[in-house]
């Protein structure tokens, strides 16, 4: 099971692409979309627009006030913050994937990070200013390489 939590997001454009990506990936299954902290018009058109996208895919979508309470509600066998374009950090393609609760924090912000207390993951090839919607698309792209190659 996957999580997507995008993380003080501003835009509705990226909020909306972000949960369209999500959902639309056909590699791997997102099973739940949480956004916290939307901020400005992201959480006054944005949010409206992304929950007609998660109905039109039939999945959920929540919006809560902090990472903290994600944590609180929800329950997650691995946590990762991913950032684009990072060095130094452990690379996405580097973790072992399992049958299990997976939540992928995504920021909304540039060069943004998470203030939950998880390991942060990078995609270094993309650039550090890449917006959600692309991080995620390739985040998912990489699971889905990963659980491909073990199923040959």
């Amino acid at each position: 099971m996957i999580t997507v939590v995008l993380s003080g997001v501003s835009s509705p454009h990226k909020l909306v692409e972000s949960v369209r990506v999500a959902y639309g990936f056909r590699g791997v299954s997102v099973d739940l979309f949480i956004v916290t902290r939307p901020t400005g018009l992201a959480s006054q058109a944005g949010v409206p627009e992304a929950y007609r996208v998660a109905l039109k895919y039939g999945k959920p979508l929540v919006v809560l006030s902090s990472l903290k309470e994600v944590f609180e509600y929800f329950k997650f066998d691995e946590v990762y913050s991913v950032l684009p374009g990072q060095s130094g950090l452990r690379r996405l393609d580097e973790i072992s994937v399992r049958n299990s609760k997976y939540a992928l924090i995504f920021t909304g912000e540039e060069h943004g990070r998470s203030e939950a207390p998880v390991e942060v993951l990078t995609i270094p090839e993309l650039p550090a200013d890449s917006p959600p919607q692309v991080t995620i698309a390739l985040a998912l792209y990489t699971i889905y390489s990963k659980l491909r190659s073990l199923s040959s």
